[in-house]
């Protein structure tokens, strides 16, 4: 049975391996001693993982992605999908079983959003019931409310709003493979985080096999499960999971483009739910004042955390502020330290902290509840343990403990915070 097939039920379809087979890609085949748009590119994506290709503009990532699909045919090589040589597949059946995001989202202007989340079951022929069904049950799934959306058109959404419709447009005939090129470029990076983490949650319930493109080697890291980079040429300079490129690159180009904050990234791949939390010194609001400030004077922070009757935190209270008798009340709580789950990456909780100079944050649940606290000194010691790991840095010298917040302050905040330099740069490493 074909993927996407109209007799097959939704979300039925498992996650493909896809293989690169010593594929390329020249535009001028009858040119002689030239180099393709790709060449020679061999890596196998398995089942269920996301395979970032990142690199400088001309690499030959788009070319790579399009030729899965067909988009673009190889020059030679094979492309296999579970196996099956995609160039022996019916063409259109191959393209309506792989799911497509592009940069600009590409909605018909002319279709409510209900009706372009379909776009693919509507060509396999589902009936108009299972298409309206699937439809709320996407927009549902990517937080926009069937009810509110469903009869609206493209012109009527965000940049955000339109960039979730065509996830869940690529997503409709349940396929086995996504392909999503550059898909959060287009919005700003405030809307763009939201999304990737958005995109991350529901790849943990879908486990879809996903080649996503990116420019942005930070995304990469943040985003991939298996990193490729790619340099200018169309060669594979490297292909391994994020925290492989980052401890250990395989050339200088390499080394070049992920930057000289290889700590600093290495953040980004552990949560603050890997870190061992310290335990919150609470009080609620009611609580008697007397064995709040006794309670305020035993913690080394001289502070409590005053939280509601749901254990949602409304601010600190320092001890100064706590009177002897009488009972906690709201008003006394200070300004707040930044929140935080456990799925927020270290180094965005580092930037957290240090964009509110503070020193402490708070990990809350789902429900906002207190479940501990992340401290700098924390997220410090973290990066002087992957800074002293031998195998991360080529020639580390000695970082002194003091100057670990420091250094991330600078880089956190950096303009070029992946320390890539110019695609002219990166090009004459290349050369080289």
């Amino acid at each position: 049975m074909p993927y996407g097939s109209a007799t097959m039920p939704a979300a039925a379809v498992a996650a493909a391996t896809v293989e690169f087979r010593n594929v390329t890609k020249r535009y001028d085949a009858g040119a002689k001693n030239v180099p393709g748009a790709v060449n020679d590119l061999s890596l196998t994506v398995p089942a269920g993982k996301i395979c970032v290709l990142v690199g400088p503009s001309g690499c030959g990532k788009t070319t790579s992605l399009k030729m899965v699909n067909r988009l673009i045919e190889p020059t030679s090589g094979q492309i296999l999908i579970d196996g099956e040589d995609a160039a022996k597949r019916d063409v259109i059946e191959l393209r309506r079983s792989i799911g497509y995001v592009i940069q600009q989202v590409g909605l018909f202007p002319h279709q409510t959003i209900g009706e372009n989340v379909v776009t693919v079951p509507r060509l396999l022929g589902w009936p108009r019931e299972k298409q309206r069904a699937r439809a709320d049950e996407l927009l549902a799934l990517i937080g926009l409310e069937p009810g509110k959306y469903r009869n609206r058109y493209p012109s009527q959404l965000s940049g955000g709003e339109r960039q979730r419709v065509g996830v869940a447009r690529a997503l409709a005939a349940d396929p086995p493979i996504m392909l999503m090129d550059e898909p959060f470029g287009a919005v700003d990076p405030i809307v763009r985080e939201r999304l990737q983490n958005e995109f991350l949650r529901l790849q943990e319930e879908l486990a879809k096999t996903i080649l996503f493109v990116t420019h942005d080697i930070d995304e990469a890291i943040k985003m991939g499960d298996l990193v490729a980079v790619m340099q200018v040429g169309g060669y594979l300079a490297q292909f391994a999971p994020p925290a492989d490129i980052l401890a250990s690159p395989a050339s200088e180009f390499v080394a070049r483009f992920v930057g000289a904050d290889r700590g600093l990234k290495r953040l980004s791949l552990s949560r603050v739910g890997d870190l061992d939390l310290r335990e919150a010194p609470t009080a609620r609001v009611g609580d008697e004042a007397a064995a709040a400030r006794r309670l305020a004077n035993s913690n080394p922070f001289g502070y409590l955390l005053l939280v509601d009757d749901q254990n949602r935190p409304l601010g600190w209270v320092g001890h100064d502020a706590i009177p002897t008798d009488g009972h906690l009340a709201e008003p006394m709580a200070e300004s707040m330290s930044p929140l935080m789950d456990r799925r927020t990456t270290l180094k965005d909780a580092l930037s957290m902290l240090l964009d509110a100079d503070v020193q402490v944050g708070i990990v809350v649940d789902r429900k906002g509840a207190v479940i501990g606290l992340v401290t700098a000194d924390m997220i410090a010691e973290r990066m002087r343990e992957t800074v002293g790991d031998g195998r991360f840095v080529p020639h580390a010298t000695e970082v002194e403990p003091g100057a670990v917040v420091a250094a991330a302050a600078v880089a956190v905040g950096a303009d070029d915070a992946d320390g890539s330099g110019s695609e002219a740069e990166l090009e004459a490493t290349d050369a080289r």
